[in-house]
């Protein structure tokens, strides 16, 4: 007869072999339904130029990296800067030059990674104000900016790069902006082709496909392409990067890693996969002319990045830019206003640069 205790201790040891093999079989799943945390990315309108954003958010790569994504547009550079500031959203797809002028006036903002690399800013006439002004494609690009004088002309808001891009065109010719325009506050490029459509203004200075859908329903002419460089003051100017509130990096070091290391697995799918590229692109946009979006990629992907490392060429070249137009001087350093350290180890073990 076996001994009661011998027995008690038997069934015990089945027990918890029973429990540890069960215990080998959930914890995979366990870790796997771990929650995602999210973080919020404040916009400042909508376009094209964002794709470095949208391309990642759509084939999971911030989900990959733990990351669940709340996208909230502002529509503006000054507000997003405000909300980045203020903690509200971790980061924004944000103009260099915004990051530079906070920085110049004691902000903690910084850019810690590449987004754009063109100044992705066209300048759009409604067909009445470019053949009121006499305004065509085969005149100089200085004629045709002295000839804007006396129109409307949209921005996001006072203070956003589309405003220091409008004021330098007229600033760099010896031009008051302030005489020579009317500079019209309209926020993103949904309400600046809204405004042009119903005649509230004559133009604006927004990126895709906004532009493209004005010539494409017949209201509007581009009258300056970026991608054709004949804006001296923005040649080798960049566009968007990744801008962190410095404090609040400093608490939330591994969720700006693990976010870096989705933008730039974003950007590798791009440059090796464009047209797929594209139909995310087409579906983020589905009400948009996909004929439309379709001709201007190709320009799109030759802005969008091959690295997260942002070259000290595009913020010596931005510094100089907004110097145009600034009150005083702005002589920021680079190392002080590009933070290059995670962007450049996720190059290195993402790409092999």
């Amino acid at each position: 007869m076996q001994c009661p205790v011998v027995g008690f201790i038997r069934r015990m040891f089945a027990a918890l072999l029973a429990c540890a093999a069960l215990t080998l079989l959930v914890a995979p799943c366990a870790t796997a339904q771990q929650p995602l945390k999210k973080i919020t990315i404040a916009l400042g309108g909508d376009g094209l130029h964002i794709s470095a954003i949208h391309i990642p958010i759509a084939k999971g790569y911030f989900r990959e990296e733990g990351l669940e994504v709340e996208l909230v547009d502002v529509n503006s550079g000054p507000r997003q800067v405000a909300a980045i500031m203020g903690g509200s959203a971790l980061f924004g797809p944000l103009g260099l030059i915004q990051v530079i002028k906070a920085n110049a006036e004691g902000g903690s903002l910084a850019a810690a990674a590449n987004l754009f690399g063109i100044l992705d800013l066209h300048v759009v006439l409604s067909k009445d104000a470019a053949a009121k002004s006499g305004i065509t494609n085969a005149m100089p690009v200085d004629e045709r900016i002295r000839r804007m004088k006396g129109l409307r002309i949209g921005i996001t808001s006072p203070g956003s790069t589309t405003d220091t891009m409008a004021r330098t065109l007229f600033k760099a010719r010896g031009m008051d902006p302030d005489q020579t325009v009317q500079l019209q506050p309209l926020g993103g490029g949904s309400n600046m082709l809204a405004a042009l459509e119903k005649g509230a203004t004559d133009g604006f200075v927004w990126s895709a496909p906004q532009p493209q859908i004005a010539v494409a329903k017949g209201i509007g002419v581009i009258v300056i392409d970026p991608f054709e460089r004949i804006v001296p003051e923005v040649i080798d100017v960049p566009y968007e990067v990744m801008a962190i509130n410095m404090a609040t990096a400093k608490q939330n070091e591994d969720v700006i890693r693990r976010s870096i290391r989705a933008l730039t697995k974003g950007m590798k799918f791009t440059q090796e996969h464009p047209d797929e590229a594209l139909k995310i692109m087409q579906a983020h946009f589905p009400n948009f002319d996909q004929e439309v979006l379709s001709k201007v990629w190709p320009k799109y992907v030759s802005g969008l990045p091959k690295s997260p490392v942002i070259p000290k060429a595009y913020f010596d070249n931005t510094q100089r830019w907004l110097n145009v137009t600034a009150k005083t001087p702005v002589n920021t350093k680079y190392e002080e206003v590009v933070k290059n350290d995670v962007a450049a180890q996720t190059a290195k073990e993402l790409l092999g640069q």
